[in-house]
């Protein structure tokens, strides 16, 4: 470090200004410190170093313009235009603000660079080689090595140089209060000469013990007292660590605090004037290391599981490496496989196979999954590259298991699916045939009931004309549950077609109020619309969408009580189609009772639903044949809070 040129200091400044200046300059952060005016005043070896300044370059008062000028035309900052640049930096610089940034150097090293003001002017600087973060630690070893040689060397010339060095005491100090890892300086009567802020904040030391004079026991004595040292007598174990301290011996590990942060503790001893330590917060490195361990040990449970089978293979064949259970399947030891070549082993036409799967996890990168049969086994295989070895040999990793018992249960699982699918035929079949048989003596019923009921071919009775509107009523209602069952029928074996039309919303929510009116009148129920006039028209099959509200707003009677009131909805959609909600004030459902009532013949079990007969197929229906139109249907429904059941019709039935 250079320092030549600066005098006046003033006297009784309560630092060690030998010990202090050997710290700066043998730390393994490079540091300047410019005056108010961008000069520079002081600065140690490391900066010179991180920057590559060729010897001579630095010296008292260079101008800061001249050193960033310097490293412009040399590349520094890229391509750039040199005074323009060093105006702009000249500019920022004047206005000795707090600043922390990285820079890549031209040769790769990356500086990661704080900056913060001084009282009074001027600003100090802190470089730190961030390239390989890992390399911290063994850096300021070094460097504590370097002060221990060095601090030797230079203690009869700071000490002759004494007076002229005190000006920049607040220097010195202001630079270890901004270092990045915690610091703490006793002299050789272990009495404390400087501890910055980072150093009571890792260590949670109470910053009352920042105190130049006071004694390293007060502060091992504290950390014994809360635990940190474990459990005994805090005096004993305060004493011990005091003990120790004396012995000025170098001393490195990592401490775990009763909080679970790991800190990395580092001292070294200054020949004849005491010992500097540094404190730094390894907690997530620490974890990540424990992570690694880990991970280490859950790839070798992994490789060592049994029917897991585990090589590393040169493209050329050989095996490079394998796992016991690998080496079990090839009928041999470990020992005896390594070496060998696996395509060898194997028949001609399954080499050839392998080998063009391992060609390809090369050449395109990427890991490569097959499955094949040997011997009546099916195994499931991946390989991945890996690394070239030293003589440039490409290499895969091959892991493959056996997934017999995977392909036997798909087998089954196929031939149950086949089977299901050949009964719901069947049953689809018999349904059809039945529902269409039912129909012709279900016509006659019909119309001999209507002539009954009133009475075309003469006057028949009140008992038995009330018989015919019995008998026609049932059986519409018989009808109803036989057109039902056939367009579930047909939309399961995907026989129903759509007649898709332009359909105004409007009109056909009229349509189907008007349609179950009656039945909501009879009921106490009050009917509302809130369809808009302004929705656009729809391409829909009209008939089977008047059948869906129908079913919707019929179930919605059905299950309200006297007094409540249902309402039909519409509205357009964000995505661009449009929904129509049924909401009644009923009896609502469970989200139990809602899978049941999705579901084909499914009836809810409560006490109202008896109130009108129905064999279950409204709701499932209604949501096939939304589902027939692209849409979807939703229930949202709580126990006594009612019900609202959602048809959504996408974009694609707007009409243009």
């Amino acid at each position: 470090m250079k320092a030549e040129g600066h005098q006046g200091a003033p006297s009784g400044h309560g630092i060690d200004m030998t010990m202090m200046q050997g710290v700066l300059d043998h730390l393994d952060q490079g540091i300047s410190v410019f005056s108010v005016d961008l000069r520079l005043m002081l600065w140690n070896r490391r900066f010179t170093e991180l920057h590559e300044f060729p010897d001579g370059f630095l010296h008292n008062g260079l101008e800061f313009a001249d050193i960033i000028r310097f490293n412009a035309r040399r590349g520094e900052y890229g391509d750039c235009d040199v005074e323009a640049y060093v105006r702009a930096r000249v500019d920022s610089a004047l206005e000795f603000q707090p600043h922390r940034l990285e820079r890549m150097r031209p040769n790769g090293t990356i500086l990661e660079i704080i900056g913060n003001p001084l009282p009074g002017g001027g600003f100090v600087t802190t470089y730190s080689d961030v390239t390989v973060s890992r390399q911290i630690a063994e850096n300021l070893r070094d460097s504590n090595d370097r002060l221990d040689q060095m601090v030797e060397r230079r203690t009869q010339a700071l000490r002759e140089s004494e007076e002229r060095h005190r000006a920049y005491g607040e220097f010195l100090e202001a630079t270890v209060q901004h270092m990045p890892q915690g610091v703490c300086l006793f002299d050789s009567n272990l009495d404390l000469v400087v501890a910055n802020k980072v150093f009571f904040e890792l260590t949670q030391v109470p910053i009352s013990l920042n105190v130049k004079g006071i004694n390293f026991h007060e502060f091992m004595l504290y950390n014994a007292q809360r635990g940190e040292y474990g459990p005994g007598d805090p005096a004993e174990l305060a004493r011990q660590r005091v003990e120790k301290a004396r012995k000025m011996e170098p001393h490195a590990f990592d401490r775990t605090r009763p909080d679970g942060t790991v800190i990395e503790v580092r001292g070294n001893p200054i020949p004849g004037r005491g010992f500097i330590s540094t404190f730094t917060d390894i907690t997530a490195r620490a974890k990540a290391e424990e992570s690694l361990r880990e991970a280490a040990t859950m790839a070798r449970a992994m490789l060592d599981a049994p029917g897991l089978l585990v090589l590393l293979i040169g493209m050329d064949g050989a095996i490079v490496d394998l796992n016991e259970e690998a080496a079990r399947g090839l009928g041999a030891t470990k020992d005896e496989m390594i070496g060998t070549n696996i395509f060898a082993a194997m028949p001609p036409q399954v080499a050839e196979r392998r080998f063009a799967h391992a060609q390809q996890a090369v050449f395109e990168g990427h890991a490569v999954y097959f499955e094949d049969e040997r011997d009546g086994r099916w195994f499931e295989t991946t390989m991945t590259p890996y690394p070239i070895d030293q003589d440039g040999i490409a290499r895969v990793m091959v892991i493959s298991h056996d997934v017999t018992h995977r392909h036997q249960a798909e087998q089954r699982l196929r031939e149950a699916t086949a089977m299901a699918q050949a009964a719901n035929r069947t049953k689809t079949d018999f349904l059809a045939a039945m529902s269409h048989e039912l129909r012709t003596p279900l016509n006659a019923i019909l119309g001999f009931s209507e002539i009954i009921s009133r009475e075309m071919f003469g006057p028949v009775g009140e008992r038995y004309r009330a018989y015919g509107q019995d008998i026609n009523s049932a059986g519409q209602h018989l009808l109803a549950m036989i057109n039902d069952i056939l367009d579930i029928s047909r939309i399961e074996i995907g026989a129903f077609t759509l007649c898709i039309e332009q359909t105004s919303p409007h009109e056909l929510a009229d349509s189907c109020l008007r349609l179950v009116s009656t039945r909501a009148e009879a009921g106490g129920i009050r009917l509302a619309e809130e369809v808009p006039e302004s929705l656009p028209a729809m391409l829909i099959d009209s008939r089977r969408t008047k059948q869906i509200l129908i079913n919707l707003l019929g179930n919605a009677v059905k299950f309200t009580p006297p007094g409540g009131s249902v309402t039909l909805r519409g509205e357009r959609q964000s995505a661009g189609g449009i929904a129509f909600h049924v909401i009644d004030s009923g009896i609502g459902m469970s989200e139990a009772d809602i899978a049941i009532a999705l579901s084909p013949f499914g009836q809810v079990d409560t006490g109202l639903d008896r109130r009108f007969e129905g064999a279950g197929l409204g709701l499932p229906l209604a949501k096939s044949l939304a589902e027939l139109h692209g849409g979807s249907l939703d229930i949202h429904s709580r126990p006594g809070k009612g019900t609202t059941v959602s048809v959504y019709f996408p974009a694609s039935c707007i009409a243009p």
